[in-house]
């Protein structure tokens, strides 16, 4: 007991010698626990929240949309092998108008059954109920809040071109929008976008559908097999106009919660990775110098009776200190911060709760993880210096063996000082160690340059696809297909300079085993308001892919891609992919307008138009396009833009700020752990060379000129290695909702530089009080 009480008294003593070392090494732990806690504890909390919400309001696994069919099909489809629950319900897409409000409003319309609460996707009520008569109406907790609606306020739904006035009895929210966006939108816009549910005898007299429906969900029995099932509503549904089965993940909102979960459990890998094994390499090199320092010390615990596992366990005690103090402020900053991302993810994503907590499991894989981390950076120094026996350890260590050598000769040359040679010959005769801390500043330097490029490559995803790939103001879609005599009475409207019609096309499209169910857009190739990234023009003939799209199908250019259109009939033909587009944002497959109208047998048809506008007449354009009864509904590009620059802002950028100032102390802790442990190691040599004359800036040189070195050293190999960041995680995050480019500019390695000299510059400053009170009695009888 004395012995183990003596080992932790040496151990507390030496621990606040050193403590501006460990403290600096502690912070680069903290980081990459708060890291991980903070991307793991928010990935546990929405995929909690998501599936409490899924599993208690029933959402539902298949969905099938269809023209028309009668209400005793549901029966049928009941008895289908697998189905459990079968719900269906008429579905309309409707504009909507408020008092004192000019914009563009676009709704779901969605029935809810006369006699009873519905048995699939229900809604959690916030206030209200649901609705009891056909002039009642449930609307969506985020429009509610967008337009400060209550209980019992008014809108006015514009349905077929007849306007009908809704009283509202209920606020909620739906496992089924739980992302709530339109249906052209990559973003949430709850001003201009909402969801209302209405009782179903007042959508089936406004769309004449008494005894049909034309929107059906089901809920499978445990071990369905689901494509199979799919198959066989297809077949069912296909002389109803069935647009084919979707399961979930061909759902909007499911679809892009997914693609956020995936990216959290990605950056909750990546980040803590390069973090803690930055802390291990402080750790190995820390360990070294107090064991270098302490070689007699150990010999003279063996010849106490100490025991090799004491002394191992002793030693280790410096990495338990550090990873203690690093845990406890990296949960403390991960609880703080992971709280601030949930609240963040609820402006988007819309739970019934939505809490954060950290799991004690998470925080005990933190803690393991950076305990292996800590272990492998300390272990082997300690165990070589174990194994010396007592009497090899009391004598001196080895000198360096010194010998002739072309550096020799290079440095005897008049071009160096005297105090250059001593810093060249220093890093020569050290060369692991020097590499060493190149590689570790490296590293700092690469993240900072990875911050950095999150910047530059979102501003220039946002501006090729809002500047150069969609030159529109103005999007317009319209109730029905149309042909080009509608673009006439576009043009004539206020405001209107320019306009373009397309036609879009629901698609399923199959690849082998891979199917994808989107959109193709058609419009010509002469086209002056929408362009394809990377192509000059839109192809005369064939399909064109998003890059993205292309890759998940295995459809690279040249090969032919089985395309089943989904339109006012089922026609399925193989379309040769011609080329692919590096569009960033969204995925989407795009056609000739002429070549979608030969596939469908059909004329110039259009289903919306594209609009360039005086922005001066938008109020009047938008009372205008109000009255139009084949307008179903329109959306500003540029306030489009807006929004999803506010919601970069909010998400990528925010964190890549948090990553980079991470990365800015990381690299603090870097040199001035190396300047510490350069000074504690030269002190004897630095006291000699005042003792000889050297003044206290000759010998500050010497010490951080060989710091300033290895930084310069470091710059490039940090430039290669955010470079090599920066591309692994574009590769990484790509998902459907955007990808960030792989852009570089000089800028980037600038502030990458900049960001090291700086931390490099305050650790010397902070460095050079402690060379000044430099005591050369004490160095000098130092061993």
């Amino acid at each position: 007991m004395t012995h183990h009480l003596t080992l932790l008294h040496k151990l507390g003593r030496e621990v606040w010698q050193a403590r501006a070392q460990l403290i600096a090494i502690a912070l680069v732990v903290s980081i990459g626990v708060m890291v991980l806690l903070m991307m793991t504890s928010a990935k546990q909390s929405l995929t909690r929240a998501q599936q409490h919400f899924y599993q208690d309001y029933h959402y539902a696994e298949l969905f099938v949309e269809l023209t028309r069919a009668p209400r005793s099909l549901s029966e049928q489809v009941l008895e289908l092998p697998g189905v459990a629950i079968v719900e269906s319900r008429i579905r309309s897409a409707a504009r909507v108008e408020l008092p004192g409000y000019t914009d563009p409003i676009q709704a779901q319309l969605l029935s809810i059954p006369s006699q009873r609460d519905p048995l699939l996707n229900r809604l959690h009520f916030s206030s209200g109920y649901y609705p009891q008569t056909p002039q009642q109406v449930v609307i969506s907790k985020p429009f509610a809040e967008a337009h400060q609606l209550q209980l019992y306020d008014s809108v006015t739904a514009i349905l077929n071109g007849r306007r009908t006035e809704l009283e509202i009895v209920g606020i909620a929210i739906s496992p089924e929008f739980i992302y709530q966006i339109g249906p052209a939108d990559i973003m949430p816009d709850y001003q201009r976008y909402g969801v209302f549910w209405l009782h179903e005898e007042a959508l089936a007299a406004a769309l004449d559908m008494d005894g049909a429906f034309n929107s059906i969900s089901l809920q499978l029995q445990p071990g369905t097999d689901q494509e199979a099932l799919k198959i066989r509503l297809d077949a069912l549904f296909e002389r109803y106009g069935g647009r084919g089965a979707a399961d979930r993940d061909e759902q909007s909102s499911h679809r892009f919660l997914s693609e956020e979960l995936k990216q959290l459990g990605t950056n909750a890998i990546f980040l803590p990775v390069l973090f803690l094994g930055a802390s291990a390499f402080l750790f190995n090199i820390f360990m070294q110098r107090q064991i270098q320092t302490q070689r007699q010390t150990i010999a003279i615990l063996k010849a106490f009776g100490y025991s090799q596992k004491a002394i191992f366990g002793h030693y280790l005690g410096y990495t338990v200190v550090v990873i203690f103090l690093g845990v406890v402020f990296g949960a403390i900053l991960s609880r703080w911060l992971a709280a601030a991302m949930v609240e963040l993810y609820s402006l988007y994503f819309n739970f019934v709760t939505l809490t954060v907590s950290i799991q004690w499991t998470t925080m005990a894989i933190a803690l393991l993880v950076t305990l292996v981390a800590g272990f492998l950076g300390t272990w082997r120094a300690i165990y070589l210096a174990i194994r010396v026996p007592p009497a090899q350890a009391m004598r001196p260590a080895t000198p360096i063996n010194f010998h002739q050598s072309w550096i020799n000769h290079l440095l005897a040359s008049p071009w160096f000082t005297q105090g250059a040679r001593i810093i060249l010959r220093n890093l020569v005769r050290h060369p692991l160690r020097s590499g060493l801390t190149v590689f570790g500043i490296a590293i700092s330097g690469g993240l900072l340059l990875f911050g950095s490029y999150q910047f530059n490559a979102i501003t220039t995803m946002l501006e090729r696809n809002y500047r150069v790939e969609q030159q529109m103001d103005v999007i317009v879609q319209f109730t029905q297909i149309t042909d080009g005599q509608a673009l006439a009475s576009l043009a004539a409207l206020p405001g209107v300079n320019y306009v373009e019609g397309f036609r879009s096309v629901p698609v399923r499209l199959r690849q082998g085993p891979q199917t994808y169910s989107t959109a193709v857009t058609a419009f010509s190739p002469d086209s002056q308001l929408r362009q394809l990234a990377g192509l000059a023009r839109m192809p005369e003939q064939g399909i064109v892919l998003t890059e993205h799209l292309a890759n998940y199908l295995g459809s690279p250019a040249g090969t032919l891609l089985d395309v089943e259109f989904i339109a006012e009939r089922r026609i399925r033909t193989d379309v040769q992919v011609v080329a692919t587009s590096a569009e960033a944002i969204g995925v989407g497959a795009y056609l000739s307008l002429a070549t979608l109208n030969q596939q469908l047998y059909q004329s110039e048809s259009l289903s919306g138009a594209w609009l360039l506008i005086d922005s001066q007449a938008k109020d009047a354009l938008y009372t205008a396009l109000n009255e139009m009864p084949q307008v179903a509904g329109y959306t500003h590009v540029r306030e489009a833009e807006a929004k999803l620059r506010a919601y970069m802002d909010d998400t990528v950028l925010t964190a890549m700020s948090i990553i980079f100032v991470l990365a800015g102390s990381m690299t603090f802790a870097m040199v001035y752990n190396n300047a510490r442990i350069a000074l504690a190691e030269r002190e004897r040599e630095l006291a000699t060379l005042r003792v000889l004359g050297y003044s206290h800036t000759e010998i500050a040189r010497i010490l951080f000129g060989e710091l300033f070195i290895l930084v310069l050293l470091a710059l490039p190999l940090g430039w290669g290695l955010g470079v090599l960041f920066a591309l692994g995680m574009s590769h990484v995050i790509s998902s459907e909702l955007f990808r960030i480019p792989f852009v570089l500019s000089q800028q980037l390695f600038g502030w990458s530089a900049l960001g090291v000299l700086t931390a490099a510059t305050i650790a010397v400053m902070l460095m050079v009080r402690r060379l000044r009170r430099l005591d050369l009695i004490a160095a000098l009888k130092s061993e």
